[in-house]
């Protein structure tokens, strides 16, 4: 029962991480609260490691 608890911690964190970032559903467009933890750390290691897209080196040039 424990790990249940710490796995929908853990998922109820990265959902309000992706929210926070914009992020309302999966790149296979489902929805954060119906995919397993996995996904949702995949998505957010995506979302962490896309560039910025408002960097001074893109729309300065």
């Amino acid at each position: 029962m424990e790990l249940f608890k710490k796995i929908e911690e853990r998922k109820a964190l990265l959902i309000d991480k992706l929210l926070a970032k914009g992020v309302y559903k999966t790149k296979d467009e489902r929805h954060l609260y119906d995919v397993p933890l996995k996904v949702l750390e995949d998505e957010y290691k995506l979302v962490v490691n896309k560039p910025d897209q408002h960097s001074s080196s893109s729309w300065m040039t």
